[in-house]
């Protein structure tokens, strides 16, 4: 890899400090743990898009016009790796001298920081990852625990200063069989930050960061993960909504971020009837996975196209890759969120609000719904064509007063016409497809006196 570092560009944005927004604003775990907010208490909703390569495969010219872009379509996070030797096995030799993750390489440390600056000076948030783990285990392993806490520790106090990166340790594989370095990496960080770092954890498919590390104490952000072909893990269903329930279940006092999911490979794949190929999904299933995800208790979600964290990979470029309509559909998505108080939704996992027409649990035409905590709205998205039948309790009948449709391909909303209040139940038949012709929908159902 040649190293891409532009002395001039670092000069001038060194004489740069960060904006007075940017500099003060520092994030946390909200108070009851279900999302990140700044210290101020401003919740934040992560819309991230996955470059992983980004500061080692693109030229300081093309990093700035992917975060320009980026930036300009609504997503506010990047995901990326220091060091990632995916692609290039011997990556970890250009990051470190002699082998040794205690000698970092100068001239690469000054492009990643580099990248970053660029990324968080345009007001992002960077996901960070210190080195990704497979294809290196046994590297990690040479290494040891002492080596790996320290790096950990090494690399948090290089950005700790700026407080818009997050941290991310492993990539995309379960910890062993380097438990205890990937463990030391994560400690390290935090001891750091006295234990205030956002941090995950980047499990294989359909596993989640607390159910790879359940008791680690440094995990303040939970990654869920699915894209394993057709949701299943070793015969065994996960898909997005399931993964999410059984965290929110199980782990309390921590939010939810879809991390990965199907990557969309643009016209480099041919899709069949269900819009898989793989582990590449078209936009139907791109836009799916994300919205069953922000109405099943994800705070976050991530994009992925192929062509951009493996840069051209296949002749889909990552300008082209930009232009998808499944990229443009995150930005659709987030506008939304903007317009509410999307903090407040909970999962309505046991359908006391959808209490049926939501299809069968465990299939792709499963419908989702959360609600937010004060009753004041409920959003609910449908894969295909459904029949709701929502409850409506005796006391909020009078305060229907927003019942809307909102298409997810084109980001407008419509009246609901078709429906009608029997008893305690408000049934709704939605359209038939969307702008993209598809059959997915957000039903927005708002209550105010």
């Amino acid at each position: 890899m040649k190293h891409l570092y532009c002395p001039l560009l670092v000069l001038c944005i060194s004489l740069i400090s960060f904006s007075a927004v940017n500099a003060q604003i520092k994030f946390e775990v909200s108070p009851n743990g279900r999302y990140l907010q700044t210290v101020d208490g401003i919740p934040f909703f992560i819309n991230a898009c996955t470059a992983w390569t980004l500061p080692a495969d693109y030229t300081c010219d093309e990093v700035e016009a992917y975060l320009d872009n980026r930036l300009k379509e609504g997503f506010n996070t990047i995901q990326m790796s220091a060091v990632f030797s995916e692609i290039d096995k011997t990556m970890y030799r250009k990051a470190f001298h002699n082998n040794d993750i205690s000698q970092p390489v100068d001239s690469y440390w000054k492009q990643v920081d580099w990248c970053v600056k660029e990324a968080t000076d345009r007001g992002l948030i960077v996901i960070l990852n210190p080195i990704w783990k497979r294809s290196v285990n046994e590297f990690i392993q040479q290494q040891g625990e002492n080596k790996c806490r320290v790096y950990g520790r090494w690399f948090a106090e290089r950005y700790k200063d700026n407080p818009r990166v997050f941290y991310f340790i492993g990539g995309d594989q379960i910890p062993e069989p380097v438990r205890g370095e990937m463990n030391a990496m994560g400690e390290g960080i935090q001891e750091v930050y006295g234990g205030r770092a956002i941090v995950a954890y980047h499990s294989c498919g359909s596993q989640s960061s607390k159910e790879a590390f359940p008791d680690a104490s440094w995990l303040t952000l939970n990654w869920t993960y699915a894209y394993t072909p057709a949701y299943k893990f070793e015969g065994i269903p996960r898909y997005p909504y399931q993964m999410n329930y059984e965290n929110i279940k199980r782990y309390k006092n921590i939010p939810v971020q879809f991390g990965e999911g199907y990557y969309d490979f643009g016209t480099a794949k041919k899709y069949p009837a269900n819009g898989i190929t793989g582990r590449w999904g078209n936009r139907y299933v791109i836009r799916r996975q994300t919205w069953w995800n922000v109405t099943s208790g994800a705070v976050g979600v991530a994009y992925g196209a192929e062509g951009i964290w493996h840069k051209n990979r296949d002749g889909e470029t990552w300008l082209k890759c930009l232009e998808y309509e499944s990229s443009k559909d995150m930005g659709r998505l987030k506008r939304l969120f903007d317009s509410l108080s999307w903090w407040k939704l909970y999962p309505d996992m046991n359908h006391e609000v959808l209490v049926s027409g939501y299809g069968e649990y465990l299939t792709d035409n499963y419908a989702t719904a959360a609600v937010a905590d004060d009753m004041s709205f409920t959003l609910i998205y449908i894969p295909v064509p459904h029949v709701l039948h929502i409850r409506v309790p005796e006391k909020l009948k009078k305060w229907v007063t927003v019942m809307k449709w909102f298409d997810p391909t084109n980001g407008e909303k419509s009246d609901v016409k078709d429906y009608v209040l029997k008893d305690d139940n408000l049934i709704v038949t939605s359209p038939s497809v969307n702008s993209s012709g598809a059959g997915d929908w957000v039903l927005i159902l708002g209550f105010s006196e």
